[in-house]
């Protein structure tokens, strides 16, 4: 019943998240995509417009809510006691979710870039697709973990550890990698 309140409460945390940056977001977009932008033009300029893009928009919701799955597991495993099995599974379910829903809107993100940055971006996009690489890795793995019938805590818990790593690493404020480059 614990690990049912726990995991509804998560839910909806990150479904209430994403609605409304979603919404707001396909609102602005088309004003995004009409300011002027120059060849000389900002990065922050840049920025701005790509926030406001909505696949990019959700990229940046699934990765927050893959996020949020791997604090939460992480949470209940780092004092290495024993596994809530039903908990655990549930949420390496759901980031793998969102992780395949990341990919998706990114690739159609990807589909919205020039290719004039695209070439300016080559660095980053590789540095993003090594972390992406990593992490699926790590999902691997904690699916692996949480099905046997004992899953070890400290394994979960340093997966889960790796996971936001490579989650914040991602993000453009952590390292210059982005989602969207």
């Amino acid at each position: 019943m614990k690990t049912i309140v726990v995991l509804t409460i998560l839910v909806t945390l990150s479904l209430s998240a994403f609605s409304p940056t979603a919404v707001s977001a396909q609102a602005s977009y088309s004003d995004a995509v009409k300011a002027p932008t120059s060849a000389t033009g900002t990065a922050a300029q840049a920025t701005k417009v790509m926030a406001k893009e909505p696949n990019y928009v959700l990229v940046m919701a699934y990765q927050d809510g893959v996020l949020a799955f791997a604090d939460a597991l992480n949470g209940q495993t780092v004092g290495g006691g024993p596994v809530n099995v039903d908990f655990a599974r549930a949420a390496v379910v759901e980031m793998r979710r969102g992780f395949d829903q990341m990919k998706k809107y990114n690739e159609a993100y990807m589909k919205t870039i020039s290719a004039e940055v695209r070439a300016k971006s080559t660095a980053t996009m590789q540095g993003l697709e090594t972390h992406r690489a990593d992490l699926n890795v790590q999902l691997t793995s904690l699916e692996a973990e949480v099905k046997l019938d004992t899953p070890d805590a400290k394994k979960i818990a340093t997966l889960s550890a790796s996971v936001r790593t490579h989650l914040d690493a991602m993000s453009l404020g952590s390292t210059g990698l982005s989602m969207k480059n």
